[in-house]
């Protein structure tokens, strides 16, 4: 996502520049360079995506991961999906905004799932945060964004366990709208889903003699 620098010490990144992150601080800023204009300063890590090299090998698994930085307000169980559960549980939640009980997070949205980290409290002092919590894709059934208000967003998942009928709904909150965060979950759902035909049915060579 673009980052217009509004300090001295800070730089601009664009939409698709390759940045190499050099250090990453607690308090979510990294110092790093953007390869396309040289210039080398500190930015937001919600801004940038992590990209591994087997991104660029044809012969690596691909798998790509968007991050963004929300605040987390808390879960509650649900039915199994749909636009006014979202609506419910935000309203449910609405109050922890109001009272300042919100819980910084990272949410990582990969081909695999989406990894919630906790970022209130310091991890093990080798680069491990204190809580991580991981919802494969095949277990998420619907997220999206409030219709009236876009700063909040949610997904629900279902129990990984296919004998319990048990649902909960996710709530998290931005500064901004999360639209971007539900079109990552739609792009990664869509990759996800085409590696599954692919593994399911896959597509075989005819030869007629």
């Amino acid at each position: 996502h673009r980052f217009i620098p509004r300090h001295q010490d800070e730089i601009e990144v664009d939409i698709g520049d390759p940045v190499h992150v050099q250090k990453e601080a607690e308090d979510l800023w990294c110092k790093g360079i953007n390869l396309r204009t040289s210039q080398q300063g500190i930015f937001p890590l919600a801004h940038v995506v992590d990209v591994d090299y087997n991104d660029f090998d044809p012969a690596g698994v691909e798998e790509r991961k968007e991050r963004y930085l929300l605040d987390y307000l808390g879960s509650v169980q649900c039915k199994q999906k749909g636009a006014d559960i979202i609506i419910q549980a935000v309203t449910k939640m609405s109050h922890k905004v109001e009272s300042g009980q919100r819980t910084p997070s990272i949410l990582e949205i990969g081909d695999k799932g989406i990894k919630m980290v906790d970022k209130s409290k310091p991890g093990d002092g080798n680069g491990v945060p204190c809580h991580e919590y991981f919802f494969s894709l095949k277990n998420v059934t619907f997220c999206g964004f409030h219709p009236r208000d876009h700063r909040y967003f949610g997904f629900i998942t279902k129990h990984p366990s296919p004998c319990v009928q048990r649902y909960a709904c996710h709530v998290f909150i931005s500064d901004s709208s999360t639209r971007c965060v539900a079109e990552a979950y739609g792009r990664a759902f869509l990759r996800f889903y085409k590696t599954f035909i692919e593994t399911a049915f896959p597509t075989e060579d005819i030869y007629l003699e």
